[in-house]
């Protein structure tokens, strides 16, 4: 059954509420137009087509079972959405609009969100373990899924070429040989992402100290950031400090900080804080600052999101 979330004007829809076939998966009606359609290739690869057009603002409760480990590479072509992970240990994963976005995960046990009257368009290419190993290699599987959380392993903007790639898949949709071509073409475009590095490996010291920031960084957002005084105080110069980041976590500190920051401010924002007081808890001390950097961010007002949850 939807339910009208918590007295609120969002609607969540359960696994239940959805209805299955082989090759789409749609939502009850009363929510909108929001079906996927699924096109499965040979060797575990598959390919999802998401069209979204909720007409409250949307919950999609998302329970699998832990069967074997799947990697994700989302193109976001059209509206944005989130994925929160209830588990306490994978956080929040935005998909923005003509952004890539490339997760792992063993098994998922959260939720989906979507905007009220926004159209979402989207295509998942979806790698079972078996094809991760086939396409792209031990090392890049055992790299991969290393941690069996949900893990974030990219998020980038579209290139040219990521673009006239998916007008390729789209064009050949109707064609069962050419879509499994441009799906394997695709993957290709961005074997480089998924592939370790050619670098020298992390000493067991600065993993630890990459670490020691990282927790730092989560347990003082409302605290003053500085690079140079964040790097001295786990025993790292600037450098190594930067290198050590994107080798661990694929980002800067500076954008690893601004996730963790904007995350946490979503989250009070749905609890019932002022768009001002979640500012100041996230260290911005102006709120037309803090207002600012959550539009860029998200790409919508934090003053949209109060109420969403009760308290």
């Amino acid at each position: 059954m939807v339910q009208v979330f918590q007295g609120t004007p969002t609607y969540r829809v359960r696994r239940q509420d959805i209805q299955f076939t082989d090759d789409r998966a749609t939502l009850p009606a009363t929510v909108g137009a929001c079906s996927s359609a699924f096109t499965r290739a040979r060797d575990g690869l598959m390919l999802a087509r998401t069209h979204y057009q909720p007409i409250r603002p949307l919950i999609e409760e998302t329970c699998q079972p832990a069967t074997q480990p799947l990697l994700v590479l989302t193109f976001a072509l059209e509206g944005d959405s989130w994925y929160r992970d209830n588990s306490g240990q994978g956080g929040d994963i935005h998909f923005s609009r003509q952004h890539l976005t490339i997760t792992s995960f063993q098994g998922s046990d959260g939720e989906r969100h979507y905007r009220a009257g926004e159209t979402l368009h989207q295509l998942r290419l979806v790698l079972n373990a078996d094809c991760v190993r086939h396409y792209l290699g031990e090392e890049s599987y055992a790299g991969l899924f290393r941690q069996q959380t949900l893990t974030r392993h990219a998020y980038l903007p579209f290139s040219p070429a990521t673009c006239w790639q998916l007008t390729q898949l789209e064009q050949h949709r109707h064609d069962p040989l050419m879509q499994q071509v441009q799906m394997l073409n695709l993957l290709a475009l961005h074997r480089h992402l998924l592939q370790p590095a050619r670098e020298k490996p992390q000493h067991p010291q600065d993993e630890q100290r990459l670490e020691q920031a990282y927790a730092w960084m989560k347990e003082n957002l409302a605290e003053p950031f500085s690079l140079s005084a964040l790097a001295m105080s786990v025993g790292l110069s600037d450098y190594k400090l930067k290198l050590g980041f994107q080798h661990r976590f694929n980002t800067t500190p500076g954008q690893l900080l601004l996730q963790l920051r904007m995350t946490q401010a979503h989250q009070l924002l749905e609890a019932g804080y002022q768009v001002a007081q979640a500012g100041w808890q996230v260290g911005y001390r102006h709120a037309n600052n803090f207002s600012m950097a959550f539009y860029r961010y998200y790409g919508y007002h934090a003053r949209s999101v109060g109420g969403r949850r009760a308290n």
